[in-house]
């Protein structure tokens, strides 16, 4: 009788869809299929609730960008998917705070990872927002305090992407933006902030496509050498790793960009930036 039960239990077990899936079959990485998924920044987004071990959801060092903040509420997994929500504010949805610090008009949200990683292959499948705010999948983060906050260091950045699916601003329709940034310390998000110059910094170019149309393959390949930007499997920017060789957090995220793109209509909002999976790959040597 004992052996006919554990024989169904393993029985069940093989049979139930997803069980142990990604660890039986992890996916395979589409630029080095010998580099391994390291899971540690790696998301499928299957469960009911973001996963609290991988992921923040909100920006432990930054409260939003004016004149919206992080709303940990507009963080959602649902059906498979991570939806970053955007929501326009009523005026009695704002408190006193919020509203004398220029916090007063939106929410959006934002996930970083708790780990920092350095090098490998960043994936994520993502469908934009219907909406102006922007839609982000970047790299970012590599000093604490009180390092950050001192003369003598770097934050740096690198966007995998950034874009708009309704901007106010017609000539960023459809545009995909791919950017590094290198800020000399003392460094406060939106506030202070000393660049650095880079050489061949930045990249854009016009998809074919709403970005709020479907789903897309967004990547992107760092090594101690090359930085390169992928669509869908096609390489769309490269350029050498002259400065980026400090592990940092992986970020996704929705924001209002007011100056880039305008504030966005109200009456699109409330819209989700959608993200069906984030996939890490990396060289094990």
């Amino acid at each position: 009788m004992m052996k006919y039960y554990i024989a169904i239990v393993i029985l069940i077990i093989s049979y139930t869809p997803g069980v142990f899936a990604q660890e039986s079959h992890p996916p395979v990485c589409p630029l080095y299929p010998d580099w391994k998924l390291n899971p540690e920044f790696s998301d499928e987004f299957n469960g009911k609730s973001l996963d609290a071990e991988k992921w923040w959801d909100f920006n432990p060092t930054m409260h939003g960008r004016k004149p919206a903040y992080f709303s940990r509420d507009n963080v959602v997994v649902n059906k498979g998917n991570l939806e970053l929500w955007a929501r326009a504010l009523k005026p009695e949805e704002v408190s006193v705070e919020n509203r004398v610090r220029g916090y007063d008009k939106f929410t959006t949200s934002i996930i970083k990872s708790k780990k920092r990683v350095k090098y490998g292959y960043f994936e994520a499948r993502c469908k934009g927002m219907k909406a102006g705010p922007s839609n982000a999948f970047w790299l970012y983060d590599p000093l604490d305090a009180p390092e950050k906050y001192k003369e003598g260091s770097f934050s740096e950045e690198i966007d995998i992407f950034e874009f708009f699916g309704k901007p106010t601003k017609k000539q960023e329709e459809r545009k995909y933006y791919m950017t590094l940034h290198r800020q000399k310390t003392p460094y406060v998000e939106t506030l202070v902030r000393s660049a650095f110059p880079l050489e061949n910094k930045s990249s854009s170019v016009t998809v074919p496509w709403n970005f709020y149309d479907d789903f897309h393959i967004y990547g992107f390949l760092w090594t101690p050498e090359i930085l390169t930007w992928y669509i869908d499997g096609k390489e769309v920017f490269t350029r050498k790793n002259d400065y980026f060789h400090t592990a940092l957090n992986v970020m996704l995220d929705t924001e209002i960009m007011e100056g880039w793109a305008g504030l966005p209509d109200p009456a699109d909002l409330p819209a989700a930036f959608y993200v069906d999976y984030c996939r890490v790959w990396q060289k094990m040597d």
